[in-house]
This record gives C-alpha cells, structure tokens and sequence, in this order.
C-alpha cells in the first residue's frame, strides 16, 4: 500500500511539474515570464551631469545680447559606459558649445526656445559620433539663468 502511494504522488508530483514547465515556457504564461525576467535584468539608468554650466552668449548685430546659462544632464543606458563617457566629457563639452552657439545664432532656434526638441536632437547626434551610437538614451536640458549683460 505504501508503495501504491509513494508512485501516485511521485506522479502527481511529475505532472504537476510538467505542467508548471508548459504553462512558463511555452503556455500562456511564457510571455508574461519573459516581460518579468526582462524587467529584472534591466540595468538602472545613469544620469551623467556635464560639468561646468554651458554659458553661451547670444549675439545680434555684433553685439552680445544675453548670455544664457545651460545644465547638460546625459542619460545612460546603464553605468557600463559612464567611464567612457566621463574620459570624453572636454570633448563632448566643447562640441556642446560649439553646436549650441551656432544653433542658438538661429532666430528659429530663440524663439522656439532653449529647450526645444531641435537642440536636443543636434547634441544627441553629438554623443553618437563621439561615444558611439546607443550609448546615451537622453539629453536633458534646463535653462538655469538668461541674463543680460551690462552696457558700457
């Protein structure tokens, strides 16, 4: 009798574990196992500050009509790359400024503002020529100070 037993629940057992198999690896909930595992193993974005504030001078008719102070915040995928991307920081500064005097040279550009989609755009074509491409997820921008400067 014992033995009746033992082999009923060794099978109950199999065909519970059969099934639980089915059901997480080729049944209904496989892909709702497969969204869990991928939300586990999705590393925690980095947020990398460009340090020092980008000052960029606006310039009308050669003359210097405002400077605006700019915070440059990139958002990695994960830290894997946020050594590489520290080591290029003067690079990825210099061509901040760069595209930004030129893109901030547009009366476009000033009136849609200083935040815009555009800008946004142009310097995350930056950090894909500079750090490679998919490195950055996103670039935030935030306007910290506009400024006129003294006449003389």
């Amino acid at each position: 009798m014992r033995v009746v037993i033992l082999i009923v629940v060794a099978l109950l057992l199999l065909l519970g574990g059969g099934g639980a198999a089915w059901w997480f690896m080729m049944g209904p909930g496989a892909e709702r196992t497969s969204e869990l595992i991928a939300q586990i193993n999705k590393p925690e974005p980095v947020y990398v500050p460009v340090d020092p504030l980008l000052v960029i001078s606006l310039i009308q008719e050669g003359e210097v009509t405002h400077h605006v102070t700019m915070q440059v915040t990139l958002l990695l995928h994960d830290d894997f790359d946020a050594g590489m991307t520290y080591q290029n920081m003067a690079r990825l500064r210099d061509a901040f400024l760069t595209e930004m005097h030129s893109l901030f040279a547009l009366r476009m550009v000033r009136n849609a503002g200083f935040e815009s989609l555009l800008i946004k755009q142009r310097l995350m074509q930056i950090c894909d020529r500079l750090l490679g491409k998919g490195i950055v997820a996103e670039i935030l921008l935030r306007e910290i100070e506009r400024r006129q400067p003294r006449r003389v």
